[in-house]
């Protein structure tokens, strides 16, 4: 292997995987149900006045929100919305959502 794709193969295997779902397809989910409790960027910020953390801190904060303990969560319908059930699909997309608000 050429010295020089050494960087590149490290950078490329240092990248967080994106979700295999599809963010835009998560854009009008999170504005009608999810905006009303957590801050969603591009979204008002909500009104409630519910301690929902906003996207952009779940998605930094890995140790406290990695990927499958989101998936998992995402799965049950959670309070306020108990009769909201998210399709597998959907959770995939709202984690690639999730994804692309990573900081670098």
């Amino acid at each position: 292997m050429p010295a020089r794709l050494l960087p590149v193969l490290l950078a490329l295997s240092a990248a967080p995987a994106l979700a295999a779902g599809d963010p835009g397809a998560a854009k009008g989910l999170l504005a009608e149900h999810c905006a009303e409790c957590h801050a969603v960027p591009g979204q008002e910020p909500p009104a409630t006045g519910l301690p929902a953390p906003d996207f952009e801190v779940i998605t930094n904060d890995p140790a406290d929100y990695p990927e499958d303990r989101l998936r998992t969560f995402l799965q049950k319908p959670h309070w306020p919305m108990t009769a909201f059930i998210l399709s597998p699909s959907d959770i995939d997309n709202i984690l690639a959502y999730l994804a692309r608000l990573r900081r670098p």
